[in-house]
């Protein structure tokens, strides 16, 4: 077949005028009812020929603009959903949000912020917030969700803040389950808290809940977790047990911070602030 082709295409001159004569010829021969109809189908065929060639390149056109003009609109379309689904959830928590401000006794005295940045890889596990000092950020002041507590401000900027959440290694708070059941709560790395300084005879049973004492940094009574597991002896007298946090870190959007909860009334952070060093537990 392949040299067949390069036959005709070396000798096309001779195979087109050998052509044009067997045409001539054949039309000779035929009456002039058969020449008509012969005509007619050479003409129809080139027509048609030439009618798809073009139509076919119009239509590719037409649908490669369509096909572009869909995938724009599903595009579109996709954005639109998405911002739809963000919107619900993001009035999902903040309903929530209001539902706990509405029933938190500091009513007023709580900074609505939003969470716009996470700093999990360095010396201090922190959260950044869209507010700072000119907001009525400042430091130390106690940073809460309506699940429980995340934190202490722990740097403000004039319209920003960074939170040093519980989940640090350098975090202490001191916590109490029930009444007559202290001890310290801390990180020391993977998915939970521990809870330290226990004393043997008042171990707490999975499923208690942790709150803050008051002592030190945090306002008493906010929530930080559940104890999960049974006590790990530390020494003689005291044990430790796993806390899993209220909050969920990883899912945190917007938070609260307790105007007034940095008490500088009563700490003396080293500026002067209040009549008492403040305490090393925090």
């Amino acid at each position: 077949m392949k040299r067949a082709l390069d036959l005709i295409i070396v000798h096309r001159r001779g195979f087109t005028l050998g052509a044009t004569v067997f045409m001539s010829v054949l039309m000779m021969m035929m009456g002039e009812g058969s020449k008509t109809r012969f005509a007619r189908a050479v003409t129809t065929t080139v027509l048609n020929t030439g009618k798809f060639t073009f139509s076919w390149a119009i239509y590719m056109t037409d649908l490669w603009r369509e096909n572009r003009d869909l995938r724009r609109r599903n595009l579109e379309l996709s954005s639109r959903i998405n911002l739809h689904d963000t919107a619900v959830r993001e009035n999902k928590r903040l309903r929530h949000m209001l539902g706990f401000k509405e029933r938190y006794p500091l009513g007023d005295s709580l900074i609505a912020a939003t969470v716009i940045g996470r700093d999990l890889d360095r010396a201090v596990n922190s959260l950044i917030l869209g507010v700072g000092h000119s907001d009525g950020v400042r430091k130390n002041m106690t940073v809460v969700t309506a699940e429980g507590l995340v934190g202490r401000i722990f740097h403000q900027y004039p319209t920003s803040s960074s939170v040093q959440i519980i989940m640090d290694t350098n975090a202490r708070v001191s916590a109490m389950v029930g009444d007559d059941i202290y001890g310290i709560v801390s990180w020391r790395g993977g998915p939970d808290l521990v809870m330290y300084g226990l004393p043997r005879q008042k171990i707490p049973e999975p499923g208690m809940k942790v709150y803050t004492t008051g002592f030190g940094l945090y306002p008493e009574g906010i929530l930080i977790g559940t104890v999960i597991d049974k006590p790990v002896i530390d020494v003689e007298l005291y044990a430790t047990v796993r806390v899993r946090s209220a909050v969920d870190f990883s899912r945190l959007h917007e938070v609260f911070i307790i105007r007034g909860s940095e008490r500088a009334d009563i700490w003396d952070d080293g500026d002067g602030t209040g009549p008492f060093i403040r305490p090393e537990i925090q």
